[in-house]
């Protein structure tokens, strides 16, 4: 049985986001959560690691936390844990690479969040996802997400859940 672990993102992660980084660029499409971007819109490229840590640490002392998901050395995918959020945001945002999808990682990784959600204060933990995006419902409500709404955000249909912790 394989091990997965929630971790900080660190020095010693810098090869392993790296090459998540490069296969989440070629796959296309939205990174989630946000906080695992290396773009930088205000320099125009892409980030050093090193630099990206820094963002990180910003964030984590202003708005939210971020975690890899870990199995043995390789990054599966990450969870941002938001201690304060418009309700459209939520707690949390999550995603695995591509390559991972769609073998339980995700429920898995939010069930193990959840705990530290728990631990911020957070009750209930709001999370949304695009309506259109059936694999997030089905890991929001594998984790005893309860589909309180659904509202329209910059054109998009949204699914905003609650999970009692």
């Amino acid at each position: 049985m394989e091990e997965l672990r929630l971790v900080r993102p660190s020095l010693e992660h810098k090869k392993e986001y790296e090459e998540m980084m490069d296969e989440w660029e070629a796959f296309g499409g939205r990174l989630n959560p946000g906080a695992i971007r290396r773009f930088s819109p205000a320099e125009g490229k892409n980030v050093t690691y090193e630099k990206w840590l820094n963002w990180v640490e910003e964030d984590k002392e202003n708005v939210q936390d971020l975690y890899f998901l870990m199995r043995d050395n390789s990054i599966l995918g990450a969870i941002s844990i938001r201690y304060r959020c418009a309700d459209v945001d939520g707690h949390s945002g999550f995603g695995i690479r591509p390559s991972e999808r769609r073998k339980g990682y995700a429920a898995g990784m939010l069930s193990m969040a959840l705990p530290i959600m728990k631990g911020y204060g957070i009750n209930p933990v709001i999370i949304s996802c695009a309506k259109d995006n059936t694999g997030s419902a089905k890991t929001i409500q594998k984790n005893g997400g309860v589909l309180v709404r659904e509202t329209e955000d910059d054109g998009e249909l949204v699914q905003i859940y609650h999970i009692a912790v």
